[in-house]
């Protein structure tokens, strides 16, 4: 022991000999400590040792090398070679092609290119070639594999309903046109977005013209005697009216405008959009309707909000409001010129107005103003556009010989007569008169029901003003309501709800308004000469646009009564799994 801590820097040296004069327990103690420390020192180097020896007693056989996965050298079979029957026709003389050795990869389909062009680049889709020589376009522009089995260069024909014959070419010059048109406009508007950063300063205030419109709040009491504290609120709320007019007019004509765009309407369960074939038809497809019905639900939300600022508004009482009343004489809401547009746009008819103390409406707005109003009338509206929207629709689902009345026809006398049996299968239940009275009832709803999908009586109520839209436009709406559920329909349904809502919200904001004129002047006539409760209530009355759409639920059936669709006309109203 005194020999092995001697090596140890002389620590266990002296503790060693201070131990021979205690008991033998602590010379044990010192062993351990020792034997412990030795090892954590020289430990490693004694295990390397004897690790070494043991891999060499129980060395096992080296395992043999696996092979390396090599390429195979032959091509997988081509599953989109053309038939055998083709390949029999081919001249014995020529050659078959040469493969190039050059694995670029398999295209979309997964098999090998077979003709020589389809060499000279990948057969995935790539962009148009900017300098780069693997990038090179052959006469197909990149195109996958399957373009191949679309296009006329193999010699064999396609329809011209479904491929247009357009020239390779052309379909490439236009794709690189349109990628570099995307590259220049994405340049342009990041310098455009830096030019302004770096030109201005732009602040809040300035930004939305602050000072213009906080100024514009002038009482006109406070002109001719002491101002009214309630004339202010009564100021922003109209101001406000009108701002919220300016933005429903901004969304109404952008809808206009895409509606003006349809030539025809075209189902397709992948992707709607209004485009332009190469024949020059343009067609409407559910992107842009989606956008309208969008646009169109924020015109929903704000026409809450107009109707909800009455509830501001009737804070003030009636004394508070003749305090100032007075003063505003001529003017009235009805010069309201963004109001009158918006009807017109809409789709008012002249013949729903009611003169205003004998004479047109457009006489009560500023000489400035009278004649962009006029113009609207003669203008088209959202409802022209819907009718003509619907009846393209319609012209769409004609598939065959289906005729959508000839359906509901079918469909409404086999309705009637699952009624009739039953009131016949309960007969014991009733009296032979109420029997009779049930029958004779159900003939007549049934007649009347059948009526509603005559082309003859529709005219007539075209004739006497009680419908607006032709009897095709209307067959439409029914039929878009009855399938609404289907993938191809749901858009075309969103639209109409939302002009429906529209128009209930627009006799909502006219009654509030009526009820409100009720509370604060009574029966008195209004500061700009009308009658005032009892014209606001006559216009009520005769204000409704869209009443052929809410109308249409009249024609409809419960959904366990509608026969299945043919099934040329379902595949076109629903997406394939």
């Amino acid at each position: 022991v005194f020999y092995c801590t001697h090596r140890m820097d002389g620590l266990f040296l002296t503790l060693g000999r201070g131990c021979v004069s205690f008991a033998p327990e602590m010379i044990i103690v010192v062993v351990l400590a020792t034997g412990i420390l030795y090892f954590l020192r020289y430990g490693n180097v004694l295990l390397r040792i004897l690790q070494g020896v043991f891999v060499k007693k129980h060395e096992f056989a080296p395992k043999e090398a696996e092979p390396v996965p090599m390429m195979r050298t032959e091509p997988p079979p081509n599953f989109w070679a053309r038939d055998l029957s083709e390949s029999k026709s081919r001249n014995e003389d020529s050659p078959p092609p040469q493969l190039n050795p050059v694995v670029y990869g398999y295209g979309n389909s997964g098999a090998f290119q077979e003709s020589e062009e389809s060499w000279d680049r990948p057969s995935v889709p790539m962009g148009p070639a900017f300098g780069d020589s693997r990038m090179k376009r052959s006469s197909f522009g990149g195109k996958p594999d399957w373009y191949r089995m679309i296009s006329n260069v193999e010699g064999k024909s396609r329809p011209d309903s479904v491929f247009h014959n357009v020239e390779e070419e052309e379909i490439s010059k236009v794709d690189c046109d349109s990628l570099r048109g995307f590259m220049d406009r994405n340049s342009m508007r990041s310098r455009n977005v830096w030019k302004s950063k770096t030109s201005q300063q732009i602040n809040y205030a300035d930004y939305l013209q602050l000072d213009k419109i906080l100024s514009a709040q002038e009482l006109e009491t406070s002109k001719w005697d002491e101002p009214v504290h309630d004339e202010h609120m009564f100021i922003v709320i109209h101001q406000a009216y009108e701002l919220w007019f300016k933005q429903i007019l901004f969304e109404i004509d952008s809808v206009v405008s895409i509606l003006a765009q349809v030539k025809s309407i075209e189902f397709c369960a992948y992707q709607w959009t209004i485009t332009q074939d190469f024949q020059g038809h343009e067609h409407i497809r559910t992107p842009q309707i989606n956008i309208s019905c969008s646009r169109l639900g924020r015109v929903v939300q704000i026409m809450r909000i107009l109707v909800q600022q009455h509830d501001v508004l009737e804070t003030m009482d009636a004394h508070d409001f003749l305090e100032f009343r007075d003063f505003l004489a001529p003017a009235s809401g009805f010069q309201s010129k963004q109001f009158r547009i918006l009807e017109n746009t809409l789709g008012m008819s002249p013949d729903q107005r009611i003169q205003h103390s004998g004479c047109p409406y457009f006489d009560q707005l500023r000489f400035s103003d009278r004649q962009q109003v006029i113009d609207t009338e003669t203008a088209p509206t959202v409802l022209s556009y819907i009718g003509s929207l619907l009846e393209k629709t319609m012209e769409s689902l004609e598939v065959g010989n289906f005729d959508f009345a000839a359906y509901m026809k079918a469909a409404i006398n086999e309705a009637a007569e699952h009624d009739r049996k039953a009131i016949l299968q309960h007969r014991t239940r009733m009296s032979p008169a109420d029997e009779r009275k049930k029958l004779d009832e159900l003939e007549k709803k049934r007649e009347a029901h059948l009526r509603l999908f005559s082309e003859e009586e529709h005219a007539k109520l075209l004739a006497i003003k009680i419908r607006k839209l032709s009897f095709k436009a209307t067959m439409a709406v029914v039929f878009v309501q009855s399938f609404r559920l289907q993938p191809a329909i749901a858009p075309l349904y969103c639209l109409i709800t939302r002009l429906v809502d529209i128009d209930e919200l627009m006799g909502q904001w006219r009654h509030r308004h009526s009820a409100m004129v009720l509370r604060m002047i009574g029966s008195r006539s209004g500061t700009g000469g009308s009658s005032g409760h009892a014209y606001l209530e006559a216009v009520l009355q005769r204000s409704r646009i869209f009443t052929d759409l809410t109308h249409a639920s009249h024609y409809l059936l419960p959904q366990h009564a509608l026969p299945p669709l043919p099934r040329a006309v379902s595949v076109k109203t629903t997406v394939p799994a």
